[in-house]
């Protein structure tokens, strides 16, 4: 008997040239994924296959029983193996996740680092049918859209799913064949995980009903999945068409929330993740919102923008003649004469005889105040920047300041304060460079 032909591979995309990483627990589905992988890699299906195995910190003795087997069968099968421990309770607690959520980060965080840091093409789960079912369910208890209620799928980036049309009574019966052993996970019967309750409780409930409802669950997935497949084509053609979050927000919405998860900088999302730049598409120039872990979105006049926050405070002093780096590009003080004057936003021209002191190069501070060329009486620099509609994280240009304050906005102008006159005789000028 065997649990992954030419089929499953196809559909998990996996080719002879591939090198595997299997993510083994110990418990019977991982067991089961990693001898098939070792099947393959003999047969030439897969150029390698290695082992990894982490210790969540949450079962004591028992997790370390788990660690020794895994280490064993993988030295019995000659394949490298990969471990590591992680206190999932403490990233639980400073996270503010639940154990469920902080164990899936920090595992899958651990298996995409040994993957990439030692050149395997995915990482190979034990994820199989009863897992799959168990899985919709989940996401149609919480209200999940029709993405949630396609499931898991073979392949998600470099996670695939081989076992994803296998049941686990089949798997127990492979193992058994096999005379190979596995671990149980005693946390597997605590009703409360979700998973579990879902599991012991609601499927036999439902089974009531419906004695073969794990079969009506898995087609009904398949359907939907196809349907979603149809319109994440769709939204992948029409984002090559629309630039503005004005012909976004035009769109219907099945198709612009798939194009807003583009915007999304990371690939574990929520609905309201979604909703939130969706509602910025109409919000007013300048407005942001904040996002998981330290993303946020904004908008400019016509633009929607995701990414991190802005640049960390800094603060350098210019030289003559030299040109000095700043966190997004460079800026360049030379001497200047009065015939040379032609100033423009990246181009500030100074009476060096107002010039006080050293001059330097910071970042932005709250509290900025300044007096813009041509104005009387001073301002908040945050004022003038909203004045000029700049978007709240377009605010990382570099602030050029003396002893007595700011004399230029780089990109944007000069205080009144240095402004150049009929009288004015020498000048200082300063070049602001934007990284391309």
């Amino acid at each position: 008997m065997y649990l992954v032909y030419e089929e499953e591979l196809s559909l998990c995309r996996i080719s002879d040239s591939d090198r595997v990483l299997v993510a083994l627990s110990g418990g019977a589905d991982s067991v089961a994924v990693l001898l098939e992988m070792k099947r393959l890699e003999e047969n030439g299906k897969i150029s390698a296959v290695a082992a990894a195995h982490l210790n969540h910190g949450i079962r004591g003795s028992e997790a370390e029983e788990d660690v020794l087997f895994c280490r064993e069968l993988a030295n019995k099968l000659s394949i490298p193996f990969f471990e590591e421990y992680a206190d999932v309770p403490a990233v639980s607690r400073e996270q503010k996740l639940s154990l469920e959520e902080a164990a899936r980060e920090v595992r899958y965080a651990f298996l995409e680092r040994v993957r990439s840091q030692n050149g395997f093409s995915c990482v190979a789960t034990g994820h199989h049918a009863d897992d799959q079912v168990e899985t919709v369910l989940m996401h149609l208890i919480r209200g999940s859209g029709l993405e949630g209620l396609c499931g898991m799928r073979f392949r998600n980036g470099t996670v695939v799913r081989p076992l994803l049309r296998v049941s686990k009574e089949r798997i127990l019966c492979y193992l058994k064949e096999n005379e190979q052993q596995y671990c149980e996970d005693s946390t597997n019967a605590d009703p409360n995980y979700l998973r579990n309750a879902v599991r012991t409780e609601l499927i036999p409930l439902l089974e009531q009903w419906n004695p073969r409802i794990r079969e009506a669950i898995l087609r009904m997935s398949e359907n939907v999945s196809s349907d979603s497949s149809y319109l994440s084509e769709v939204a992948e053609k029409t984002s090559q068409s629309v630039s503005t979050r004005q012909e976004i927000a035009s769109l219907e919405a099945p198709v612009r929330m798939r194009v807003l998860r583009s915007f999304l900088p990371y690939d574990s999302f929520e609905k309201k993740d979604l909703v939130t730049l969706d509602a910025l598409l109409t919000a007013r120039t300048g407005t942001y919102r904040n996002l998981k872990n330290g993303f946020c979105a904004w908008v400019s006049s016509d633009q929607l923008f995701t990414g991190k926050p802005e640049q960390a405070s800094y603060e350098v002093q210019l030289c003559f003649g030299e040109s000095v780096p700043v966190p997004n590009g460079t800026l360049r003080m030379e001497t200047s004469g009065i015939e040379e004057f032609r100033p423009d936003p990246y181009t500030a021209f100074l009476d060096s005889s107002k010039v006080i002191g050293k001059i330097t190069a910071r970042s932005m501070r709250d509290g900025d105040r300044f007096t813009p060329f041509g104005m009387e009486g001073s301002k908040l620099l945050s004022d003038y920047l909203t004045d000029r509609k700049v978007p709240r994280f377009e605010r990382n240009m570099p602030v050029v300041c003396d002893s007595a304050g700011i004399l230029f906005v780089a990109g944007h102008t000069i205080d009144e304060r240095a402004r150049v006159t009929d009288r004015s005789k020498q000048l200082i000028k300063i070049v602001y460079k934007e990284e391309s």
